[in-house]
């Protein structure tokens, strides 16, 4: 496989546009040229549904982290860098499993065997260098005095680009997240107040915190696509310590088509066009309803390609990201003093703790979501708000419904015309 590997072969020019002026930049205090995602899987009692924990001795751990660099090369929008890494922390004897599956992926992916590097033993193919090391205890654990049954042992598996310049530190980010993090904390669900979408306007002006909702809605694949691609979970969330379920090492069988699948969500990033729910979002920043940058954790380039300011927290390089330091002096999320409420779209999982501490400045929280998805058999899956509260406010309806709504009901000479590829979600197909 080669590198830079091509995702687009040829640029439009509105998409070469969007490239240099959105993707190509750090205005949102993230450079979304570089994307980054940790995910952490481990057995505890608080998660012993998902995670198969039965005792303390239970102690399996997956953690998977990728960080890379997307760029143009000629006329061609391309993957430039890549770094995929997993450590896996089980009993020896699923180690060993692990390691026949990874011996039988590069024998059957036409790898060819490199010098060993330490510990680590390696194979190539074309600009693509896969490394396993297996260790009684990692060394970040070790520092730590973090401690694991005597049976258990650390497999660690990575595929990166020859050469590809990283970050310092990189492979510290995923136990500093694991270690300084923990679980995250989830509140019990209180009871919202359901309302129409016409009874938003009450609430402004509003900050928005924006995920991935509206964003599926313009084409772009649902963000739990990513948990199948890289064998983070199952379509049920339960947790995967299996390598026949593992769907990350498919990248030793056939890197080509693993990497077309690793990079269709950016791929569709530069290519999606705004919807209703964007043009709707430009108007009411244009009226002062909404205030303040956009908080979002989403890399798609739909708001800034509307001219409206982003704050990312997508950031694992920097002490805001982390929940720990929400409550240290000037590391906390800011709100625009002119907001009276915050407006969240298409947000599950309230990772960053911004509707927690919207709560605390005393702003009222607003849901838009229909609390369900399709998932990638095409199934409507139920898909809950994680933890509202009583106090809070929701609209179970999708985004581009919800503010179409909202927008005539504010000026009923407000108008847009739905491009063919914009996705609508029919009342039939809600739960």
């Amino acid at each position: 496989m080669r590198i830079p590997h091509v995702i687009i072969p040829e640029l439009a020019d509105g998409h070469r546009r969007r490239f240099e002026q959105h993707m190509d930049s750090d205005r949102s205090g993230w450079h979304r040229r570089w994307t980054e995602s940790i995910w952490r899987r481990h057995q505890d009692e608080r998660n012993a549904r998902l995670s198969g924990w039965k005792s303390p001795d239970d102690r399996r751990r997956r953690l998977v982290h990728f960080y890379d660099e997307y760029g143009v090369h000629g006329d061609q929008f391309v993957l430039k860098g890549t770094h995929v890494w997993v450590s896996l922390t089980l009993p020896e004897v699923e180690v060993a499993a692990y390691e026949a599956r990874i011996l039988a992926g590069a024998a059957a992916g036409g790898w060819s065997t490199a010098p060993s590097r330490g510990a680590w033993r390696t194979w190539r193919r074309g600009d693509l260098e896969a490394r396993v090391a297996i260790v009684q205890r990692h060394e970040e654990d070790e520092r730590r005095g973090y401690t694991l049954p005597p049976t258990y042992r650390t497999l660690t598996f990575m595929v990166r680009s020859r050469d590809y310049e990283t970050p310092a530190n990189l492979e510290q980010r995923p136990f500093r997240w694991f270690h300084d993090v923990g679980m995250r904390p989830m509140l019990s669900a209180g009871a919202p107040t359901e309302i129409e979408p016409e009874g938003l306007a009450e609430f402004f002006p509003a900050q928005l915190e924006l995920g991935c909702g509206p964003s599926t809605e313009a084409g772009i694949p649902h963000l739990s696509n990513l948990h199948r691609i890289y064998g983070v979970s199952r379509g049920d969330f339960s947790f995967i310590f299996n390598p026949e379920d593992d769907r990350l090492l498919d990248v030793l069988d056939t890197p080509e088509a693993k990497y077309g699948q690793m990079t269709e969500i950016y791929r569709q990033c530069l290519t999606a066009e705004p919807t209703v729910f964007y043009h709707a979002i430009r108007e009411l920043a244009n009226r002062r309803l909404l205030v303040g940058p956009v908080i979002t954790n989403n890399f798609d380039c739909l708001c800034a390609e509307m001219g409206l300011e982003e704050t990312s927290l997508r950031r694992y390089d920097t002490e805001p990201y982390f929940q720990k330091m929400r409550s240290a002096p000037g590391k906390s999320i800011e709100f625009d003093p002119r907001a009276k409420s915050l407006l969240v779209v298409g947000v599950h999982a309230d990772r960053r703790l911004a509707q927690l501490v919207a709560r605390e400045r005393g702003l009222t929280v607003l849901y838009v979501d229909p609390e369900t998805y399709r998932d990638p058999a095409g199934r409507l899956m139920r898909y809950p708000v994680e933890a509202p509260q009583s106090g809070d406010m929701i609209v179970r309806a999708p985004a581009g419904e919800t503010f179409e709504r909202l927008m005539r009901s504010l000026d009923p000479n407000w108008g847009y015309v739905r491009p063919r590829h914009e996705v609508h979600v029919p009342e039939q197909a809600r739960m």
